[in-house]
């Protein structure tokens, strides 16, 4: 499985930037361009778009973190507490997801939470974060 996964995520690559935002879109074309669906191109093409998602939610949560700084710094350090709260969420409940549910949960459910992640920061900072 690692070996095939190493495959998967340079697919990624080679998937049009332009739409960076359609994660959903990303992984579809990188599942449809493993040829197969299985456990192991399920986890390669999910862990490629979390591993974009995550560099984007950096980028928004320091754009926000640091727009709240300057005009309301209790507000950042609540964003800060709400993110790592966020991140135990995230882990614990994909953890049981993957337990309950099957194994390439603990693959898709990080993805997909990331990318609602990603949407609701993005709220925060354009709407008076």
């Amino acid at each position: 499985m690692p070996a095939l996964r190493k495959n998967l995520i340079p697919l990624l690559l080679i998937l049009p930037l332009n739409a960076l935002a359609d994660y959903d879109q990303q992984y579809q074309a990188c599942l449809d361009a493993s040829g197969m669906i299985n456990n192991a191109s399920v986890a390669g093409c999910a862990e490629g778009v979390s591993e974009a998602v995550k560099k984007e939610m950096n980028r928004v949560y320091q754009q926000l973190f640091l727009k709240l700084q300057a005009s309301t710094p209790q507000d950042a350090e609540q964003l800060e507490t709400a993110q790592k709260a966020w991140l135990v969420y995230r882990n614990g409940h994909c953890d049981l997801q993957g337990k309950h549910v099957g194994s390439p949960m603990y693959y898709t459910c990080p993805m997909e939470l990331n990318i609602q992640r990603v949407d609701e920061l993005k709220f925060l900072l354009d709407n008076g974060g």
